[in-house]
């Protein structure tokens, strides 16, 4: 059976009002430039309103590339305060955004030579600025390049960099990028975790140029990337309050106009009560990413009968449990037995968790793509699943060398196997934790839980070296498949960057992965990520809980919000937001 099937209706409707709005047109034009501060005379004052939109978490950065990484994808967040080359519409497709036109291959703009180089020239719209009123030019693409590849910061060897020789300006609105081998990405530069934004040279250029000096640090920690961030989107950061709201006005110079909402403002909590009441009282109009864990049939039941609100559901992100799988910490080494790994897997209760976490509504993964994204055609039956099966977990415990002994726990020649199962502090995944535990104890797997507290949860090297598992959200998809590949471990030597927190390394996947990423043709793309699918699932290197269906809140008043394909979000249309 296909890997992570969605459930129709069950899964659709979870007792959520979805309401399709239609999308206003494109307007991509020339942009009004009105400075950098928005006059609020200017604005209608049905538009002068702020929208004030909830998030869970705090970004450590709101840069779609940062230094900071922080564990935390807020894709939707970033989106407000970023342009990319290309932007990727509500069925995942790309539209032009900082760029006149995409690159077309076999044309001039893109072309691929016999030795399997390629090159790519980029036009840029004209007259484009960063948020603090410079000019945006060429050379801050050649400059973010020359930044992202420098060995001190670690980004050297993930997507698309590892594939660029060089990136040149031809002038101030085109450049040329130099490609080592065929990248199938080149006309967008723009997929969530693999771009290649700008980089503001006049901001971080005179640090960077001393970073043999002043060290990485400097450059990591400069304050650009946390509340001073310059960006391109469609609102600027007017005032960062750590730990409580980001207050944003629209940035009248974006690349696709002005956006018709005036100002933004963006509250953290990671309290539901207080957005679902915010929500309800009407000082609120819009619930983001992890704000709404788990939507509350209050809400729903009072925006059906009012008819003031809507919720948008969809399936953008996995929920997975990750194996340690290096050697010097793995604890206990017998996690590094496939088998054990499979045991494991087999006696995890899929529809226990859903059921305490999900109102029973999740949609169960196998592996980390979806089958409604654009890569679910490559999922079919040669693709191992891992049913809840406690006699196989037996039988595959006792192919390693463990049974079971009078206590009902499996051991082996050192005794007792003991696995710890980690998490990040949240009720949610506190919740799904001690059900995950259970079930595993169940099976006669002894299991100690831990919960990361809250001041380590965006410590890169502390998620990366847990002894045997860690629960955890990524993107799904591409991106998850990609941080699969050896090149994104995280080690002392990136500063603990990259996805591939477990460690796990396999060089038939690296060839797989690596000729995935140098096809250009859909067909042989679609095989390739089936063979690396089925490596993983023989493999096993995590086990693939979910597919969340991320919720995010409206009320009737905004009109533009809509829901989008797994490879987008719901805000990329948000300079066309508006109120009604």
């Amino acid at each position: 059976m296909g890997a992570g099937k969605p459930t129709g209706a069950r899964w659709a409707l979870n007792g959520i009002v979805l309401v399709a709005l239609l999308l206003t047109g494109c307007g991509i034009g020339r942009p009004v430039t009105m400075g950098p501060e928005t006059d609020p005379a200017a604005v209608p004052p049905t538009q002068a309103r702020p929208l004030v939109m909830f998030t869970g978490k705090e970004p450590a950065s709101v840069a779609t590339r940062a230094l900071l990484e922080s564990g935390i994808s807020l894709r939707s967040t970033q989106r407000m305060f970023n342009a990319l080359p290309a932007l990727l519409d509500a069925q995942g497709l790309p539209r032009p955004e900082l760029l006149v036109s995409l690159p077309a291959l076999h044309t001039d703009s893109w072309q691929v030579f016999p030795d399997g180089t390629m090159r790519t020239t980029y036009t840029l719209r004209s007259n484009l600025t960063w948020h603090d009123g410079q000019p945006l030019t060429s050379e801050d693409f050649v400059f973010s390049w020359r930044l992202y590849t420098s060995p001190e910061l670690g980004r050297a060897s993930q997507p698309p960099l590892h594939a660029i020789s060089d990136v040149a300006a031809i002038d101030r609105e085109h450049f040329v990028i130099h490609w080592k081998l065929p990248y199938a990405d080149a006309d967008t530069l723009s997929k969530y975790g693999i771009e290649l934004p700008a980089l503001p040279r006049h901001i971080l250029g005179p640090v960077f140029d001393q970073m043999t000096t002043s060290g990485a640090d400097a450059v990591a920690n400069h304050p650009f990337w946390g509340p001073e961030y310059v960006g391109l989107g469609p609102f600027r950061i007017q005032e960062w309050a750590a730990g409580s709201f980001v207050d944003a006005v629209r940035f009248d110079g974006y690349a696709l106009g002005a956006p018709k909402i005036a100002r933004i403002q963006l509250r953290f909590s990671v309290d539901q009560n207080t957005v679902v009441a915010s929500l309800l009282a009407g000082e609120a109009q819009a619930a983001g990413e992890g704000a709404l864990p788990d939507v509350p049939e209050a809400l729903t039941e009072r925006w059906t009968r009012s008819n003031t609100g809507f919720v948008l559901q969809f399936p953008r992100s996995l929920r997975y449990t990750e194996f340690q799988h290096r050697p010097e910490v793995a604890t206990p080494r017998a996690i590094l037995d496939p088998r054990v790994r499979k045991a494991v897997a087999h006696a995890v209760d899929k529809q226990a968790m859903s059921d305490a976490v999900y109102g029973g509504q999740a949609i169960f993964a196998d592996t980390p793509v979806w089958s409604g994204s654009a890569w679910g055609d490559a999922l079919d039956d040669s693709i191992l699943t891992y049913p809840l099966d406690l006699r196989a977990t037996e039988s595959l415990m006792n192919q390693a060398g463990y049974s079971k002994g009078s206590d009902g726990f499996y051991r082996g020649a050192d005794g007792r196997i003991s696995l710890e199962v980690a998490t990040v502090t949240s009720p949610a995944s506190v919740t799904e934790l001690i059900v995950l535990a259970d079930s595993l104890r169940a099976a006669g797997l002894d299991v100690q839980q831990r919960v990361v507290p809250a001041a380590q949860a965006q410590d890169n090297q502390v998620r990366a070296t847990h002894p045997t598992m860690f629960t955890s959200t990524t993107n799904s998809g591409e991106p998850a498949v990609g941080n699969l590949a050896s090149a994104q471990i995280p080690s002392a030597a990136t500063r603990w960057l990259g996805g591939n927190r477990g460690g796990w390394s396999s060089s038939d996947y690296d060839r797989l992965l690596g000729a995935f990423n140098t096809t250009l043709d859909r067909g042989d793309r679609v095989r390739l990520m089936r063979q690396m699918l089925r490596l993983y699932s023989e493999e096993l290197p995590s086990i693939s809980l979910f597919f969340r269906g991320s919720a995010f809140a409206f009320v009737n008043e905004i009109k533009g919000p809509a829901r989008a394909a797994p490879e987008s979000n719901p805000a990329w249309n948000i300079y066309e937001w508006e109120f009604y």
